[in-house]
């Protein structure tokens, strides 16, 4: 008795899903990683970033360059013993300076980065759901681990916010 009521429930849930594969007609895959690569949108988002934090990279450049040229005196052995000590210490501080000043530096950049490739995802979901409408798609995935190129409308997804963008 048991037996026939998983049975008859695995073909209930089969034939269910079958139905639902069968209803969908239009099927599209977006790969958001290159729309996010490739747009015009993105692309000057990187752009502005980089500009905005530019000065701040080139100061931890520096940074950097000081505390080098610092460890490189002190392993040369030319610093008298007297002033070695004062050296390291300097060298240690100089390198906290350093990890922090790069960690803030991260932390701001990457804040800002997701700010502005939100309102880009978003732009990019209305086009998507404007695209899907007036092509009649009846889904849509953004991830997924394979999908056969037949389906993939990421290039007219860039092409039409590039157009946005004009």
């Amino acid at each position: 008795m048991l037996k026939k009521i998983v049975i008859t429930f695995a073909a209930t849930l089969l034939s269910c899903t079958l139905a639902w594969a069968e209803s969908i007609q239009k099927l599209g895959f977006i790969d958001t990683s290159r729309v996010y690569q490739q747009s015009v949108q993105a692309q000057s988002i990187q752009k502005e970033l980089d500009k905005e934090f530019a000065p701040r990279q080139k100061k931890l450049q520096a940074m950097q360059a000081e505390g080098m040229k610092l460890k490189e005196a002190i392993e040369s052995g030319k610093i008298p013993a007297a002033e070695r000590e004062a050296k390291i210490k300097l060298m240690l501080q100089m390198d906290q300076q350093y990890k922090d000043a790069a960690v803030e530096l991260a932390e701001d950049y990457n804040l800002r980065r997701n700010e502005e490739f939100a309102s880009l995802q978003q732009n990019a979901n209305k086009v998507i759901i404007d695209m899907a409408r007036k092509e009649g798609y009846d889904l849509i995935i953004q991830d997924a681990i394979f999908v056969n190129s037949k389906f993939d409308i990421t290039d007219a997804v860039i092409k039409a916010l590039n157009a946005q963008k004009q």
